[in-house]
């Protein structure tokens, strides 16, 4: 397993050699995760996550775990009397995913070897180290909390596969209750277990009764957590995008509701599912009374000139029917290969050992459906879906060996092995949404290797440098480009791609979207000193087509207006500075 994951970690190293070398992050939340360890390191509290270089004086409270910083931070600390800050920052920024990326593997490989043997222990480790999924999320210069999710959920899933005791429920619940404290997108799959031990209770009430235990968990767990996190703050306080006291209530009603039908048990099915159905139906009803603002869900808050122009712009944020066929193809083949898989796995496996089939089964189709609703979470359904590829590799194999003839076996072996590597898949999915769409494909852009090399240039770490050769001031930029202005640079802006300021982040989207003097009369409200922009920044020429007559599309069209002065700034590439005038 070591020698696995080395080998896959010095590929990657060496793949991401240029983004290493230029410190270039791979999404604007991992320049603000930098920041919020940063900070952490220079003094703020460990229970404060406000980022106070955004918007006034009082910043922008982020809805971010410290936890995730912890690794970062100690990866930093151990290695800055030898490499220096900036040296350090870098191997923590290859170090900590890699290991993220170690453990994600490690976790699905011990599934794999309890369902199959040792054989598929091992391919599962390097099935890992090669799904492209997974290293997204888990890839150097990667080191926001997407890795540390799917490290959560296969934990969870490993604690629950094949094994009923309360012991391993418990550990289920710890994992759930750290996955929500770290993004509350966790919640859902959290439920889904609850659900499927729920069933399993009500279908064998003697020999499974680890719901209260595993809900205990989530619940005492998470308490735990909420105040390592916040200290005593924040109990008075109802957020709809972090756990909040609301939700720990719910777990823990939850929790008691099942203890009390488990110790009934009552003999007939039909009244042990109602009597869950009452405890579900508590739960949401508290949830409804305590948190009736979080109905519309953690972006209900937005105006529609943010939603429009900004969340639904977030592919990885929306579901798979509003996903291009390309990208749909790669969030869903493998996963329902993991599911065929896994059938086939319970259909080969003796009457004893098909217990933990059938979990395998169920967690991946609930992964796999929350996937189909949040393309970001699909990652989760691809890395549980690797056990399942591997049975039809292993049910190939057995069945290979009953052919007389050696080329059967060799293309049968290798058409499943082909089948079964995420790589394979991914690009099987896409012929196959190719074939499917193709007149209603786009023509090729042939432009887009440029642009997006010339975007990577111009927010290289590097090259922002050059704009503190401006004094320290408020900036306006794109939404995207702000966490690297300040991640970079001396300099505020004006708002980040985050939902807690929602008046800021629609400030600026109506800004860059209005008619020259309508945006002169918002810049006033704010008061930046300059703007700064990409050339080739991908968002503001989303926002120029959005609104041709607005700024964006006159500072794209090289006409910016009259009360915008051009400012050299010598070294800075690729960009454009302006200083605004009152």
């Amino acid at each position: 397993m070591l020698l696995i994951w080395l080998i896959g970690s010095a590929l990657l190293i060496a793949f991401f050699h240029d983004a290493i070398a230029a410190r270039m992050f791979y999404d604007p939340d991992d320049d603000m995760r930098m920041q919020e360890v940063r900070d952490w390191m220079a003094g703020q509290s460990w229970f404060d996550v406000t980022q106070y270089r955004f918007g006034p004086a009082s910043g922008l409270p982020m809805h971010w775990s410290r936890l995730v910083d912890v690794p970062i931070a100690a990866v930093i600390l151990l290695l800055r009397p030898l490499l220096g800050a900036i040296d350090a920052e870098t191997a923590a920024c290859v170090l900590v995913p890699l290991v993220t990326l170690g453990i994600a593997g490690l976790l699905t490989a011990a599934i794999a070897r309890r369902l199959l043997g040792p054989a598929a222990g091992l391919a599962a480790m390097a099935w890992c180290m090669i799904d492209p999924l997974l290293v997204i999320a888990a890839r150097p210069m990667r080191i926001d909390h997407h890795g540390w999710q799917i490290v959560c959920a296969v934990a969870i899933a490993l604690a629950l596969i094949g094994n009923a005791s309360q012991r391993r429920a418990v550990i289920a619940g710890l994992c759930a209750a750290l996955w929500m404290q770290i993004s509350l997108e966790g919640m859902v799959f959290t439920a889904a277990c609850g659900a499927w031990l729920g069933l399993r209770w009500i279908a064998a009430p003697a020999h499974d009764r680890r719901l209260p235990a595993y809900l205990g968990a989530v619940a005492g767990g998470g308490l735990l957590l909420f105040l390592v996190a916040h200290g005593g703050a924040l109990f008075d306080r109802t957020f709809c995008d972090a756990v909040s006291p609301i939700h720990l209530v719910v777990f823990a009603l939850a929790a008691a509701g099942t203890a009390i039908a488990i110790q009934l048990s009552p003999a007939r099915w039909p009244i042990r599912a109602a009597m869950l159905g009452v405890c579900a139906l508590a739960g949401a009803a508290a949830y409804r009374l305590g948190a009736p603002q979080c109905m519309a869900g953690p972006f209900g808050a937005l105006d529609p000139l943010a939603y429009r122009l900004w969340y639904l712009t977030i592919a990885e944020g929306l579901p798979l029917w509003k996903q291009s066929p390309d990208m749909g193809a790669i969030t869903i083949i493998y996963p329902l290969i993991g599911i065929a898989g896994a059938v086939i796995g319970w259909r080969r496996a003796p009457v004893a050992a098909r217990g933990g089939w059938l979990d395998l089964i169920v967690l991946l189709t609930a992964a796999t459906l929350i996937g189909v609703m949040l393309s970001r979470a699909s990652t989760v359904s691809n890395t549980l879906a690797v056990p399942g590829a591997l049975a039809i590799v292993a049910a190939t194999i057995d069945g290979a060996r009953n052919s007389r003839s050696a080329a059967v076996r060799v293309v049968a072996i290798a058409a499943a092995a082909l089948v079964a590597l995420p790589p394979s898949a991914d690009m099987i999915g896409l012929e196959l949404a190719n074939a499917a769409f193709a007149t209603q494909a786009p023509p090729h852009d042939t432009g887009r290797p440029e642009a997006a090399a010339n975007i990577a240039a111009c927010m290289a770490p590097a090259n922002l440098a050059a704009l503190d050769r401006l004094p320290p001031s408020l900036i306006l930029t794109p939404l995207d480009a702000a966490p690297a202005l300040i991640g970079s640079t001396r300099h505020r802006a004006v708002a980040g791609p985050y939902q807690r300021d929602p008046l800021a982040l629609h400030d600026v989207l109506a800004i860059f979207t209005a008619d020259p003097a309508t945006a002169r009369a918002l810049i006033r409200t704010r008061q930046p000193a300059f703007l700064f922009f990409c050339v080739a920044d991908s968002d503001l020429a989303k926002l120029a087509r959005a609104a041709p007559g607005g700024l964006a599309a006159a500072l794209g069209r090289g006409a910016p207006p009259h009360w915008l002065r051009p400012v050299a700034v010598a070294g800075l590439r690729g960009g454009r500075v302006f200083a605004i005038t009152r």
